[in-house]
């Protein structure tokens, strides 16, 4: 006997497409998108409505409100490495004022859970919460480079890879290259490879076991530098940051 409850694993689908939309959705859509009556689907928004998670407009369509955010942005608050990796983080920003971003391995993509706006008249968008792929972001190359071989070649094997630009590296055996260069060096660039017109650096972040466990990065418009630049602009303390945070996370560096 299962010891499963649908009408939960309803629910969560719903707020899970909700969460995904741009705008206010019918009932009628997210029951073909989701596969769930439109009965169960009405009740379930009804029961969300009464506890503030979902509101409806003049149009019967429906949008998540803030309460869920307020939820699990408490535990992302107690999580030890947002706490260590904001402060530390922080310091690194006001020194420098371009997007500043802490992220970890989510889904097989990179989840920021903090960031910093870049404060320049030309400005790197970013968000907490945004996700990104692995293999053309600098956080995700990083993340992807010191997980386990077995999971670098699953993820090379089954992963759709899109080239967003004419630098985005496609090729399996031309990421593996750039993931060995990046184990090597200790950082990852994006050479416009996710985005034109935007570079990037990124570091790891260890734990006491040496174990990746998080990366720190910063994105920087091709209007103030280069991706043979990024390195000599900040490179040094954006690694001085990660080996920062890595020794607050019970990591012993040389």
């Amino acid at each position: 006997m299962s010891n499963l409850a649908p009408a939960v694993g309803c629910c969560v689908k719903v707020i899970e497409l909700l969460s995904a939309q741009s705008g206010p959705i019918g009932i009628s859509e997210i029951s073909r998108q989701t596969g769930i009556n439109k009965n169960m689907i009405s009740r379930i928004l009804h029961t969300l409505e009464e506890e503030h998670w979902v509101r409806c407009d003049e149009k019967a369509c429906y949008s998540l409100t803030l309460v869920p955010f307020q939820l699990t942005s408490r535990v992302v608050q107690r999580d030890s490495l947002v706490n260590v990796g904001t402060s530390c983080l922080q310091r690194f920003w006001k020194e420098f004022g371009e997007s500043t971003y802490l992220g970890v391995l989510h889904n097989d993509e990179v989840l920021y859970l903090a960031h910093f706006d870049s404060t320049q008249p030309v400005r790197v968008a970013g968000v907490v919460g945004g996700s990104y792929p692995l293999y053309c972001s600098s956080p995700g190359k990083v993340l992807l480079a010191y997980s386990e071989p077995s999971y670098i070649e699953e993820y090379l094997a089954s992963t759709v890879r899109k080239a967003y630009t004419r630098n985005t590296l496609t090729d399996a055996e031309a990421l593996r290259a750039e993931l060995a260069r990046i184990r090597e060096n200790g950082y990852a660039l994006d050479n416009e490879e996710f985005g034109y017109g935007i570079v990037c650096m990124s570091a790891p972040i260890f734990d006491y076991d040496r174990k990746v466990i998080g990366v720190i990065g910063c994105s920087v418009s091709t209007v103030y530098c280069g991706a043979d630049e990024i390195y000599d602009r900040l490179g040094a303390r954006l690694l001085e940051t990660a080996a920062q945070i890595s020794r607050c996370m019970g990591c012993i560096l040389p």
